[in-house]
């Protein structure tokens, strides 16, 4: 069977479902589908693995007796399509009435349309296998070793319609790379690179491994400090929204309006009031062509919008779908999220809140003004443990590795630095934001200083530092293997 013969069969599926769960006497109804394909790429230790995987399937949501159900399948046949939904009403019926439920979004014509590159689109999975290895260094510096690379293409189609008028058809694309290398001068240590693109070339792959290269060399040979106290600590763009453990990916959570709505997130009933400093300003902005995650519309038709939920240190709105949106008294902007970056099926469960592409305006000082006015601190850019951070308090407690800096000096890389604190007085101790943002892959954010962090890091025991001094000697001598790699 063809794309496009697929593609008529999910669109009659999903007419099929709709004029069943009218004639069921359902007020509403939405039904989704997908046709999609995704190549997955990985090089772990030189044992390659790859899969192509085919998705495709139906979703309803309906709403009866004031509750909302759903229910999927990845059969198009007709009598499953009508046992689906069904599925869908009897889990509705199965609820308390909602008297915040209004119904699904209205048609309503996209602030901007984002265009699909037809030659991503197309690409096979021999091109896709291509493109990855020219990420991979050939040659790399003594005690510099590959530790693992990725690849991730995600192609195909979406439908979307419903009993209020939204009828969508919508194409995908996307692609991405990542690296990991590890350094074993000195104490080992290790970093991952990442980008993705919308478009067919926009990644440099040549540039992408030298650049994932360079990031472990600037963290090699670190070393562990006894400390204890409060210090300022510069957080990088990759400690805030990196693929390794973003601190501010807390944030985003407690921004959402769902635990806004139940009271789970200290920024409850805080909408007008000062959260931050006065010139942080943080945006959500789906329309970004340049980022992996940009869309036109959200997971349930509504058009997506450039929305600052924080403007110059005060909150502004939340990430809102339209059922939260009506339930706080507010409207939708476009926060309906389906699937995810690196995969799961989008139809396997409904849609939630969540944020496309944050973004953090950027300040006046240079990154070397805010070194150089760091007496003593830290600038630090991979944090362990964020998923241990409490996302009703904001409250976290993660070790991190960067750079000890002295006398407004990098003097060298560090490790097992672990900082402690709560977002909301994070937030209101930045006293200085980078002019220099990095794009990050859901992101572009800029260096942001705060005054002072709770900051503690023990030094590594003699018997250790000594164990891997002796290890590395008899891996030299070709005794052992290196457990490292």
């Amino acid at each position: 069977m063809t794309t496009n013969d697929l593609n008529l069969k999910i669109i009659k599926a999903i007419d099929i479902g709709l004029k069943y769960a009218e004639k069921m006497g359902v007020s509403h109804c939405e039904g989704y589908g997908v046709n999609q394909k995704a190549y997955n790429l990985e090089l772990e230790k030189n044992k390659p693995k790859h899969s192509i995987g085919i998705q495709h399937g139906l979703s309803f949501r309906v709403i009866a007796q004031q509750a909302k159900g759903f229910a999927y399948t990845s059969s198009f046949g007709e009598e499953d399509i009508k046992h689906t939904v069904n599925l869908a009403i009897q889990n509705a019926k199965s609820k308390k009435p909602d008297s915040d439920l209004r119904g699904f979004p209205d048609p309503k014509k996209a602030k901007q349309k984002l265009d699909v590159d037809k030659k991503l689109l197309e690409i096979e999975a021999d091109g896709a296998a291509d493109l990855f290895e020219e990420i991979h260094i050939k040659e790399l510096p003594s005690n510099m070793f590959f530790l693992q690379s990725i690849g991730f293409f995600g192609l195909g189609d979406s439908f979307l319609k419903n009993t209020q008028g939204i009828d969508m058809h919508d194409q995908e694309a996307g692609y991405g790379f990542g690296l990991a290398y590890l350094s074993t001068h000195g104490f080992p240590s290790y970093d991952f690179h990442v980008e993705g693109a919308r478009k067919l070339g926009a990644i440099d792959t040549k540039q992408l491994g030298l650049t994932a290269l360079d990031k472990v060399l600037q963290i090699a040979k670190p070393r562990t400090l006894s400390i204890s106290g409060e210090y300022p600590v510069i957080i990088s763009p990759d400690g805030s929204y990196g693929i390794m453990g973003g601190l501010f990916t807390v944030l985003n959570n407690l921004l959402q309006g769902d635990k806004a709505s139940r009271g789970e997130t200290v920024f409850a009933d805080k909408i007008g009031d000062q959260i931050a400093t006065e010139n942080f300003t943080m945006i959500d902005d789906p329309l970004d062509p340049n980022l992996i995650t940009s869309a036109s519309y959200d997971g349930e038709g509504v058009p997506t919008e450039q929305t600052k939920l924080i403007e110059n240190g005060v909150l502004q709105t939340y990430y809102l779908d339209t059922y939260y949106g009506n339930k706080l008294n507010m409207k939708s902007n476009g926060k309906a999220t389906r699937g995810g970056v690196f995969g799961g099926n989008p139809v396997k469960s409904p849609p939630s809140i969540g944020s496309f592409a944050t973004k953090i305006e950027p300040g006046d000082a240079s990154l070397d003004e805010m070194i150089s006015e760091t007496q003593e601190g830290f600038m630090l850019k991979n944090f362990m443990g964020i998923h241990m951070s409490d996302l009703s308090s904001g409250r976290f407690a993660v070790t991190g590795s960067g750079w000890y800096i002295k006398k407004g000096e990098i003097k060298y890389p560090v490790q097992d630095i672990s900082i402690s604190g709560t977002i909301p007085d994070l937030l209101l101790k930045i006293d200085m934001i980078s002019k220099e943002r990095k794009q990050g892959l859901m992101s572009e954010v800029p260096y942001l200083r705060v005054s002072q962090l709770s900051v503690a890091a023990k030094k590594l025991d003699f018997k250790i530092r000594f164990g891997v001094k002796v290890l590395k000697a008899l891996v030299k001598l070709g005794l052992t293997k290196n457990p490292f790699i």
